[in-house]
């Protein structure tokens, strides 16, 4: 009888990981998110194939992805006209997740964790508050374009070169790295001369 069991329960269990292995890429609406993570959610959904996609790469029960998509609902309606949120749950789906590398791949990144969000070329690692007014900005930048970026397509159309960073970012990064060495060998010789006068 103990053997029967553990061939049911193998077999059951076989079930789930084919259909975790074979599932789709299967993308859902913020009012289907909102439904199944019991978010209060009060906007109107209008979901436009000419309206330009945000898209949200999200994990189940994440609470950071919950911060994000109650965000993203409390400013929804105010967009809902003009931009459409697609969202994709990676954690429970294999092709879900082979997507959100791909993108983060364009984008020159490494998948770490969720939510990780890409509004035209602008992408969010993860989400703190302090994030609003950036999304509303790139949002907004969106709208705006006259060609909008779709990262998704993109890779759907098999193109995976890397987006290269713009100018302005690169010369930061440069400034940055420079400032960080002239510190640190300020330091050094700070230490070095504090060693050598206590000699």
């Amino acid at each position: 009888m103990k053997f029967l069991k553990y061939v049911l329960v193998v077999f059951c269990a076989s079930f789930l990981f084919v259909g975790n292995v074979f599932a789709a890429v299967e993308s859902q609406t913020l009012s289907e998110v909102c439904d199944e993570e019991s978010l209060t959610c009060d906007f109107t959904e209008k979901d436009t194939n000419a309206n330009p996609n945000i898209y949200v790469f999200r994990g189940s029960g994440c609470s950071y992805c919950r911060n994000l998509l109650n965000y993203l609902a409390s400013i929804y309606d105010e967009y809902s006209d003009e931009v459409n949120i697609v969202i994709y749950e990676v954690t429970g789906n294999r092709d879900n997740m082979n997507l959100y590398e791909d993108v983060a791949a364009k984008f020159g990144d490494e998948v770490q964790g969720y939510p990780y969000m890409v509004i035209g070329d602008e992408v969010f690692n993860g989400y703190i508050s302090s994030y609003d007014s950036d999304i509303v900005a790139a949002i907004e930048d969106l709208i705006s374009s006259d060609t909008p970026y779709d990262v998704v397509e993109e890779v759907n159309n098999g193109n995976t070169d890397v987006i290269q960073q713009d100018e302005e970012s690169n010369s930061t990064a440069v400034v940055i790295t420079f400032i960080f060495a002239v510190v640190v060998i300020v330091i050094v010789f700070m230490g070095y001369r504090l060693k050598n006068s206590e000699k």
